[in-house]
């Protein structure tokens, strides 16, 4: 076998990611026929659409490179990103029709009704769905803004699909400890985190959780006696699978626990093994 070391899916996913990226958008069957769009018949990988809008935290940088690290043997990879020049538009969220999986990496977007619709369907079918860092504020205002004509929010997101109630946070001047959930220690999720590591994400302020949610990590900020969940799982009332954690920092992502805890959640997520890191140099 030979560079890059992957499968021939995985091979066509990187091949038309870099035609994508460098030299023109591609169109699919989907788009010339109305039809669903064209996969090989033995690629079995559930699709993970990834949707990242954000400002803070540049996760439409980190999630495409740990995507390629860390996902490309076990699922197929589609990304939803904002438009550039319209805050709450996310042009090609339709994807998630075709998803079994969705990863949501959005801050404060309020969208047209026909995209916000997409996301709640989404969920309403009881699909998995992994949330990180500002996906517990969504589809909420922004401090201020006023809901225009034509546009949607969601701010019981964090409730009704985290399981969360997102209150805030505590600021950078506290530093932030992450130690594994007493009832978690031995969770295979926790597989490869460290029991105890510091994080240069905020602490969030997330709790109570929801009547049945796991916690997995708790935080602890300097200087502040209240700790809180920073990850956990939830199977929601619609009988999906949710996965959710508050880190999402882009130096998280250098970090070996950070990127453990987020592939096995994403495996845990869409009810696949959780295995070992791929092979360095392996996606």
């Amino acid at each position: 076998m030979k560079p890059p070391f992957v499968s021939h899916f995985t091979g066509t996913d990187l091949v038309v990611e870099h035609i994508e990226k460098y030299w023109c958008p591609t169109v699919t069957s989907a788009d010339l026929l109305d039809a669903k769009e064209f996969r090989f018949q033995e690629d079995k990988r559930p699709h993970l659409v990834i949707v990242t809008a954000e400002d803070e935290y540049k996760t439409e940088e980190t999630l495409p490179e740990f995507a390629r690290k860390q996902l490309g043997k076990d699922f197929r990879v589609s990304f939803v990103f904002a438009a550039v020049k319209e805050r709450n538009h996310l042009p090609g969220l339709e994807a998630l029709d075709e998803a079994d999986v969705a990863l949501i990496s959005v801050r404060r977007r309020v969208l047209p009704k026909e995209q916000l619709a997409a996301v709640r369907k989404f969920v309403a079918s009881g699909k998995p769905l992994v949330g990180i860092r500002t996906a517990s504020h969504a589809f909420s205002l922004l401090p201020g803004q006023k809901l225009t004509e034509g546009l949607a929010d969601w701010p019981s997101f964090d409730t009704e699909v985290l399981g969360a109630t997102y209150r805030g946070h505590h600021g950078a001047a506290h530093k932030t400890t992450v130690s594994a959930a007493p009832e978690a220690v031995k969770d295979p999720l926790l597989v490869g985190v460290k029991h105890e590591f510091a994080t240069a994400s905020t602490l969030y302020k997330s709790g109570p959780l929801a009547e049945g949610a796991r916690p997995l990590l708790i935080g602890k900020a300097e200087g502040v006696q209240q700790t809180e969940p920073v990850a956990w799982t939830w199977k929601r009332k619609d009988g999906g699978r949710t996965f959710y954690t508050s880190l999402g920092h882009p130096e998280d992502f250098k970090q070996e626990s950070f990127v453990a805890l987020l592939r096995n959640g994403i495996h845990w997520a869409a009810d696949l093994p959780i295995g070992a890191a791929p092979p360095a140099g392996k996606p």
